[in-house]
């Protein structure tokens, strides 16, 4: 092993980025009300269980919902009978499992490679902009990457050490992914393992042979299917076609059915990857273009080039494509480009000169995002000290000597550094900021300041749906209400309209008043939403519409 490698292996790089990891993901996690609608779907549906007692069939809205399987809601359910029902609560176990995910990164490069090669896998998994994006909320896709990166690490730990009972382990993860997102996922992971073992093996068909025999196919896949399809089972068993529908249309439709997007399509998940795989994002081109220029070099980053291979192929062969499909890649793109940086060679300047260029100029990049972010949002001066660090640690490494055997490493780690320092600010100033507009707990806590009013009295909403509405609530909401009608009813009514629908005589029945985001009518698309917020604080309320909450007990 070369020296550098030996000075890194007692190093304290990996605890420390542990450490800072982890500060970073639990800051204010929990600041924002729920956000809508992926998160609401969660939320809701979880208080509605406990309001039932019913924790297999669920329901948002009081309505049935089959979209997802079940895993995920009983994650976050688990923590509410822990923790209250609140959005730490909600958002906990996500958070932990992202974290988790990140550590099964590290320890999964450790079996392909070496410690370096997985610090900084570690490192391009933790601040990977997505994954930190998805980690912020409570939906499926931070544990189907969890649950997905569980599987194949199990995998290749059955296979390095050779052990089956790792084989055993990883049929029992998969069975939880399917149990997460779905039976589709056996046909992603199953096509991983089936290119890596076919790289593996090739021209030798009788090694082939043996090692898909050494995988006990006829137990552990249908050990699989009895975990991922327990759920499908029961629900085919209690609500029949119905639910067979909502499958077709969550699985096969979303796959098959959708209007095709041409060469657009084709480019999607590339496109992606650029801004949801950054700060590392231009350094895994590099490295993938340097994996296909042979054989050889593709044997080298098998296992990972097949993780992402299949994925690439399989969702954009889909005729549905979300952003949010392609997390579970990141640890595969993460191995593959840290297993390319630590084999660079310093004879080969011009390839070193452009990946140091690349790695800089990502870490300024985010050090510039936190500085910029300050005087955008009038945030505390002091927290100019961030960036500020951050710069002078990405300069450092120019400072030591040549030989010096931190120096690589900090290098390969500015991209981190400065991401880091971006996302610091923003989870410290930012986030909680944008609360400013975003009433919906004071519309629960109006509610709830009335104990007239009775839980079986729906919250009657003009206009489109507000998805966390009903879980703020703690009642069925009932949207597109005609204000009119509502307000001429000759029974008491609980009403969210727009303030300019008021009637006089009922002006007197409002227990709350405020300005509601309405633009595209949802929050998800958070750039969207944040030019609208920066526009409020000037004075511009164009995104928004004047909401009034009105309770009328008597005609």
């Amino acid at each position: 092993m070369p020296k550098a490698l030996q000075s890194i292996k007692y190093s304290p790089v990996y605890p420390a980025l542990l450490l800072f990891t982890a500060i970073l993901y639990w800051i204010n996690f929990d600041v924002n009300n729920i956000w809508t609608p992926n998160e609401s779907f969660y939320a809701e549906a979880v208080r509605e269980m406990f309001e039932s007692g019913n924790f297999v069939d669920i329901f948002y809205n009081y309505s049935p919902r089959f979209n997802k399987p079940p895993l995920t809601y009983w994650l976050v359910a688990s923590s509410v009978a822990l923790f209250g029902n609140n959005e730490f609560a909600i958002r906990l176990p996500v958070l932990i499992l992202a974290f988790l995910t990140t550590i099964l990164t590290y320890k999964t490069a450790r079996l392909l490679y070496n410690r370096e090669t997985a610090v900084l896998a570690f490192a391009m998994q933790a601040v990977s902009i997505q994954f930190i994006a998805g980690k912020q909320y409570a939906s499926p896709e931070i544990p189907l990457a969890f649950f997905f990166t569980l599987t194949l690490y199990w995998f290749v730990k059955g296979r390095v050490n050779r052990q089956s009972i790792y084989t055993f382990l990883a049929s029992l993860a998969l069975g939880l992914t399917i149990l997460t997102k779905g039976y589709p996922y056996v046909i992603v992971i199953g096509g991983i393992i089936g290119m890596y073992l076919l790289i593996e093996s090739l021209p030798d068909w009788k090694k082939l042979s043996g090692e898909l025999k050494s995988l006990y196919l006829p137990v552990t896949v249908p050990l699989a299917l009895l975990i991922g399809g327990s759920w499908i089972l029961y629900m085919y068993i209690t609500h029949g076609s119905d639910f067979l529908e909502i499958l077709k249309s969550e699985t096969l439709d979303r796959a098959l059915s959708q209007k095709s997007k041409g060469l657009r399509g084709l480019l999607f998940y590339p496109e992606v990857i650029l801004w949801s795989f950054f700060p590392y994002s231009l350094v895994f081109y590099v490295s993938l273009f340097s994996s296909v220029r042979s054989w050889e070099r593709i044997r080298n980053v098998s296992f990972a080039f097949s993780w992402f291979a299949v994925m690439l192929v399989i969702f954009t062969a889909a005729k549905g494509k979300i952003p949010t499909y392609f997390i579970q890649a990141h640890p595969a793109m993460a191995i593959m480009a840290a297993a390319y940086l630590v084999s660079l060679r310093p004879e080969k300047r011009a390839e070193n000169t452009i990946i140091r260029s690349l790695l800089l100029f990502s870490a300024i990049s985010g050090v510039a995002g936190g500085v910029l972010m300050i005087p955008l949002f009038e945030l505390n001066t002091l927290l100019y000290a961030i960036p500020f660090l951050a710069l002078c640690l990405i300069m450092l490494p120019y400072l030591l000597p040549q030989t010096h055997p931190y120096r690589k490493t900090m290098i390969f780690l500015q991209p981190f550094t400065g991401t880091y320092a971006g996302l610091l600010v923003m989870v410290i100033g930012v986030m909680p900021q944008l609360e400013q507009f975003r009433p919906y707990d004071k519309i629960g806590e109006a509610i709830r300041s009335h104990p007239q009013i009775s839980a079986d009295i729906p919250l009657y909403l003009q206009d489109y749906k507000l998805h966390n509405l009903p879980y703020y609530a703690r009642r069925q909401v009932i949207s597109r209400a005609d204000p009119d009608e509502i307000q001429t009813r000759n029974e008491p009514f609980l009403a969210l309209l727009r303030t300019s629908d008021i009637r006089p005589e009922n002006r007197k029945h409002v227990i709350w008043s405020g300005k509601i985001y309405r633009k595209n009518n949802s929050e998800s698309r958070l750039m969207i939403y944040i030019q609208n917020h920066l526009k409020a604080r000037n004075g511009d309320y164009s995104g928004y519409i004047d909401y009034s909450l009105l309770y009328r007990e008597k005609p």
